[in-house]
């Protein structure tokens, strides 16, 4: 194979990098939400109408459905930017640290699987 054949795959492999995440995180925040409630923003508990464990179980039904609908190529090019917007917002909250450098980082391939839209393998 040439480089054109196997570069035609470099979305639907970032994609599904990306599903893996986003179920992966999504999926262990809806199981078990008590192992997760740490790292919800201390700017939560000031809030009187949302508890920590709702605010865990509703990031990972977002990540979950996020990653479902990357996984089908519905919306790729939305739900990707939308997902690394998350990904920043998160980055953001857990600050310069190695976790937060992480998540930076995969949130700038969230934005480039935005900018490559649906691959051959999408519903889009």
């Amino acid at each position: 194979m040439n480089q054109s054949e196997v570069s035609k795959y470099a979305p639907a492999v970032l994609r599904f990098g990306l599903v893996f995440l986003f179920l992966w995180f999504g999926l262990s925040q809806i199981i078990n939400p008590a192992s997760w409630t740490a790292w919800v923003p201390e700017w939560v508990s000031s809030l009187p109408w949302i508890s920590a464990t709702s605010v865990v179980l509703l990031n990972g039904a977002f990540e979950t459905i996020g990653g479902i609908l990357l996984a089908i190529g519905f919306w790729t090019r939305w739900v990707a930017l939308l997902l690394s917007l998350h990904l920043f917002l998160i980055a953001y909250e857990v600050g310069y640290n190695d976790i937060g450098v992480r998540d930076f980082a995969l949130a700038i391939t969230g934005i480039a699987l935005s900018l490559f839209g649906p691959d051959r393998y999408t519903l889009d």
